[in-house]
């Protein structure tokens, strides 16, 4: 008759903390790869917008879908700017980034924001003259041209400027549709600023805050998809100009925009 033996426990809390131990090795990299894929998806999506706002200026002699009323922060977008988006072959997911847990998980209350009626058989809003909140940021005039000057780093090659045409001259320098990274002021913080925790009208309707794609942690973004007015999109690692102690926004400050 065969005697068969079973796993002692030392042996089973053996192969658990081998386990455990491969699973702290794997985890990290596998975050790591997920956000990758975040990532590129979120470029793909920002290439899609650019290729819509290039078609829209092509219907309107080179010009742009500037802001003339609605919100003040560069990821509102008109009604009338979106229904053209969407007629374009964007789809409404393709607003935000992939990386945006906040704008994924309450979804409806910033594509809603200011607008709060949804025709689902038209596809459309019933106010035409309000704005979405977006997940990206778009880094056009409006039609006042009451934009201020935007910062410029130490690093920067060169000048950056609220674009308004498809003419404008070095177009492949020319940044126009960024993922949303914006930080309000946090003592102690890293950068003096806390990003995943930002207070905007959501906030003051419904206590969910915006927050900014990318995070490393709250304290600190990796950084984000810059799209381009000639259509390309690049990966931009997170250094702003610090004083003291405090990163340096390109525009705005409560919250402050970093592109």
């Amino acid at each position: 008759m065969d005697k068969r033996q079973g796993f002692t426990l030392i042996e089973l809390l053996v192969v658990i903390a081998i386990i455990a131990l491969l699973m702290g090795i794997l985890m990290p990299a596998l975050r790591m790869v997920r956000e990758q894929a975040r990532r590129q998806s979120c470029a793909s999506r920002i290439r899609q917008q650019l290729l819509a706002i290039i078609m829209y200026a092509g219907e309107n002699d080179s010009k742009l879908p500037l802001p003339e009323m609605g919100g003040n922060w560069l990821q509102d977008v008109a009604v009338n700017t979106v229904h053209f988006m969407l007629k374009s072959g964007m789809t409404r997911e393709m607003f935000y980034c992939p990386s945006n847990m906040n704008h994924q998980k309450y979804n409806d209350l910033f594509w809603m924001y200011a607008n709060k009626t949804w025709n689902q058989q038209l596809n459309r809003f019933e106010n035409e003259s309000n704005f979405i909140v977006s997940g990206y940021c778009f880094i056009w005039q409006t039609t006042g041209n009451d934009r201020p000057e935007i910062v410029r780093y130490q690093n920067d090659d060169t000048r950056k400027i609220w674009v308004k045409t498809t003419q404008e001259k070095q177009s492949g320098s020319r940044e126009l549709c960024i993922d949303s990274i914006m930080g309000v002021p946090q003592s102690n913080a890293k950068y003096g600023r806390n990003f995943g925790q930002v207070p905007g009208g959501i906030w003051g309707e419904s206590q969910v805050y915006d927050r900014t794609s990318h995070l490393k942690s709250d304290e600190e973004p990796a950084g984000g998809n810059i799209g381009f007015l000639d259509g390309h999109v690049e990966w931009r690692t997170f250094d702003p100009d610090v004083e003291n102690g405090i990163a340096v926004p390109r525009f705005g400050n409560t919250p402050g925009f970093f592109w």
